[in-house]
């Protein structure tokens, strides 16, 4: 079963997405806490990470950086998902614009179908990719 793990500021969102994905099919964790989300990463198998870029503690872009900075954390693929249309504002976050918009970035709001949809997507370039390897 793919190990999905959530990193977002609002409770709500978290729980909406643990519904979402539950019914997916997808095992979820979830946290509100970039610092936790890293040791969860760390230290345990996760298969995929949906942020959000505003928190109060580590933005969302530098997140991303953090774990691009790290050889085993940047295998793990990312969806960002955010009331943000970084096109707005690119100086925000150069590095997930450029690896991520707009295949890995869902703008809230959106349907459960387009989430699960896109994260099936990204296993599946995820899973080509590495058999290519």
């Amino acid at each position: 079963m793919v190990k999905i793990l959530s990193l977002h500021a609002e409770s709500e969102i978290l729980s909406l997405l643990q519904i979402i994905l539950e019914r997916a099919g997808y095992e979820h964790l979830y946290t509100s806490n970039s610092r936790t989300t890293l040791d969860i990463l760390k230290n345990q198998n996760i298969d995929f990470l949906i942020q959000n870029l505003m928190r109060p503690d580590i933005n969302g872009c530098k997140f991303y950086d953090i774990m691009q900075e790290d050889q085993r954390l940047r295998r793990i693929p990312v969806l960002i998902v955010s009331t943000i249309d970084p096109m707005t504002y690119p100086e925000l976050c150069f590095r997930v614009i450029r690896d991520l918009y707009p295949d890995r970035y869902l703008l809230m709001p959106f349907s459960p179908q387009k989430l699960v949809s896109t994260i099936n997507s990204i296993l599946s370039e995820t899973d080509k990719s590495t058999a290519e390897r």
